[in-house]
Parts: C-alpha cells; sequence; structure tokens
C-alpha cells in the first residue's frame, strides 16, 4: 500500500489596514527612497519637505542595524503582532509605557539579525563594546547616516526610546497624520476587496493572487499556517516580508488591487493591467493571439514548471483575460477579447 501523507491546509489570510505598521512602513521607505525605482513618488516629494538633519535621524533610529525593517520588526513583535490595528495615539502610549530596557533588547535582537553572518544575543554586548569591532560592523551593514552619529547610539542604547519617539511623533505630525487620511478609503477598499475572495489557496498561489507575482525562489520554502496582508500605498513594485512572532506579515501595493466595483459598471481595469504586468504572462498573450491552446502546450513553450505556468494561467483566467474550457482531462486556454478591447478603450480615453 503507498504511503499517505496528510495534505497541509492552506495557511489563514488575514487583510487589515494597521496604522502604526503603515506609519513605521512609510518612515522606512523615506529613507530609502533613493535606492529603489518605481517606488511611490511621494516618497521621494516627502524627502524633499524633511529637513536633511530629521532624515539623517529617522534612517538612524530604523536603520542602526543595517537592514531598514529590522528594528521595527521588532517593534512590531512587541507591540502590534496580537492587534497590529491601534490608534495613533494608542500606539505612542504604548511606545511610551515600554521600558528602557526593553527598548535595549530590541535593539541587541535586531543587531544580531542584521550582522552577517548573524550573531547570538551573548555576542552583541561585546560587539558594542568593542569599538573598532563595533565600526567594522556598521561599514558592513552599509548605514545611509554618519557613522560617528551610530556609534554614539549604539554604546549608549539608553538613548533609543526617546529618540525613537520622537522620531514617530515628528513624522506623524510633519507629514503622515495628513497622508494617511489621503490614503485611507484606497487601502480599505483593497482589504474588502481581498477579504470576499475567501481565498483557499496554498502560499504561493496565495502570494500571486495577492500581489500578482510569483513567489520568489529565496522563499519557496515558506509554508506559513497564517499569513497577514497590509496594504501599501508607496511599495510600487515590490513587496515586504516581516516574521514576528511566527505570523508571517506581507506588505502588498494595493494601489494595483481591485477596490470594487458598482453593479452596472463595467469590470475595472485593475485586475487586467495586474494581470498583464508581467513578462512571462504576455508571452501566454502572445502565444494565444487568434488561436487556443492546451495547458501542457503552453508549458512546453516557457522555460519555467509547470506549476508556475498554472499559477499564471489561475490569475490570468480570475482577471478576465483568459478564456478557460475543459475537454477531457485537459483545459483549453484563449483570450477574452471583450476585456482586452475594453482594456484598450479605457486607455485611450486616458490618452485624451
Amino acid at each position: 500500500m503507498p504511503r499517505l501523507i496528510a495534505a497541509k491546509p492552506p495557511p489563514q489570510a488575514h487583510f487589515v489596514v494597521s496604522l502604526p505598521l503603515s506609519l513605521m512602513s512609510a518612515m522606512s521607505l523615506v529613507c530609502v527612497a533613493p535606492h529603489f525605482e518605481g517606488l511611490s513618488p511621494w516618497l521621494s516629494e516627502t524627502r524633499q519637505r524633511l529637513a536633511p538633519p530629521f532624515l539623517g535621524e529617522m534612517a538612524l533610529v530604523l536603520g542602526f542595524p543595517g537592514r531598514y525593517q529590522r528594528f521595527t520588526e521588532q517593534v512590531y513583535a512587541a507591540l502590534l503582532s496580537e492587534n497590529p490595528q491601534l490608534s495613533y495615539q494608542e500606539f505612542v502610549d504604548r511606545l511610551r509605557a515600554l521600558p528602557e530596557d526593553t527598548f535595549v533588547g530590541m535593539a541587541h535582537r535586531a543587531i544580531a539579525g542584521g550582522a552577517t553572518p548573524s550573531l547570538s544575543l551573548a555576542e552583541v554586548p561585546v560587539l558594542l563594546a568593542d569599538l573598532s569591532r563595533l565600526e567594522g560592523y556598521l561599514r558592513q551593514a552599509d548605514l545611509d547616516v554618519d557613522l560617528d552619529a551610530a556609534v554614539t547610539l549604539l554604546r549608549d542604547l539608553a538613548q533609543l526610546k526617546p529618540r525613537f519617539i520622537a522620531a514617530v511623533e515628528r513624522f506623524w505630525q510633519e507629514v503622515y497624520q495628513a497622508e494617511w487620511l489621503a490614503t485611507l478609503l484606497l487601502m480599505e477598499r483593497s482589504v474588502t476587496y481581498h477579504r470576499r475572495q475567501r481565498y483557499r489557496l496554498g502560499f504561493p498561489d496565495l502570494f500571486m493572487a495577492v500581489t500578482g507575482r510569483l513567489l520568489p525562489q529565496a522563499h519557496a520554502d515558506l509554508a506559513p499556517e497564517e499569513v497577514r496582508f497590509v496594504p501599501s500605498c508607496y511599495i510600487g513594485p515590490y513587496f515586504a516580508f516581516m516574521r514576528p512572532a511566527g505570523v508571517l506579515t506581507v506588505f502588498y501595493n494595493c494601489r494595483t488591487m481591485p477596490v470594487g466595483e458598482r453593479p452596472g459598471e463595467k469590470p475595472g481595469v485593475f485586475p487586467l493591467l495586474k494581470a498583464l504586468a508581467d513578462e512571462t504572462r504576455l508571452q501566454i498573450v502572445d502565444m494565444l493571439r487568434g488561436r487556443e491552446m492546451y495547458a501542457q502546450q503552453i508549458v512546453e513553450r516557457l522555460d519555467i514548471s509547470q506549476a508556475a505556468v498554472s499559477r499564471h494561467l489561475r490569475l490570468m483566467v480570475s482577471a478576465g483575460v483568459l478564456r478557460v474550457r475543459r475537454e477531457g482531462g485537459a483545459k483549453f486556454y484563449s483570450l477574452d477579447p471583450a476585456a482586452l478591447n475594453h482594456l484598450a478603450d479605457v486607455l485611450r480615453e486616458l490618452g485624451g
């Protein structure tokens, strides 16, 4: 008798709008904006509005481990892993209530994870006490801040709590409070759309359904039991992972998501654009011009795995780009001309 293996259930998917996570993500993205193409223009505009010394301070208190998300991951784990949906005042009050020693411990964990290779927690105090080793660590971390300023902070981590809270408060007051109100509806619509889908997919398929992208090979071994998706208005063609306290959190671009349609209206163009915004899926569109093909024919013409092709085809069908019919045990795919003509009409209208 063959060995029977129990199938692993799909992960639980939660879609949440979180002010604290969005605030810290926006701060981090403002810091790294010069290094990535395709991020929201709002980030560069915000950099121009903020005083250079404050930009340096923000980059320091968020990015001293050498990876901008590392310290915010520790804040997430300490305050937000169970309930990320706090108001601004609740978030700041919780930051203030954390003991100074807790901030120091979070910093040590961030530094340990930010090193290459990573350090044990026991090694971090030794590193901080050795000036030459610490400077070497900071050079390896490739920080966008003054080396002396980083050394000063890390050799006196009692400064971290008040400086981190001050940076959060200033960023909120100067730029993000108004931006949060301006983008909240978009994020809520995206979350509402995804909640209605009631996804029952394995993680690779779930990731593609939400982000429109294949799960990177570097993360192919991820098999979380629970995933928290957080919409971002600024992340552009990228995504970001955090995994504090065992819960995988994925920041995804909510500007390319369907945000709901009214009865009687033509289908929105966001799903169509997302389905076409990929080189492999454009190859599939080209293959299917004027003809129908079954799945294995498509697989044979593409230099990727059958599982990857299947995920691309499922996304294109769900977006309305492709039609699918069954014949025997095979699925046959063809383009949906009505959907593509609708998209072409909308783009022509935008062009005036």
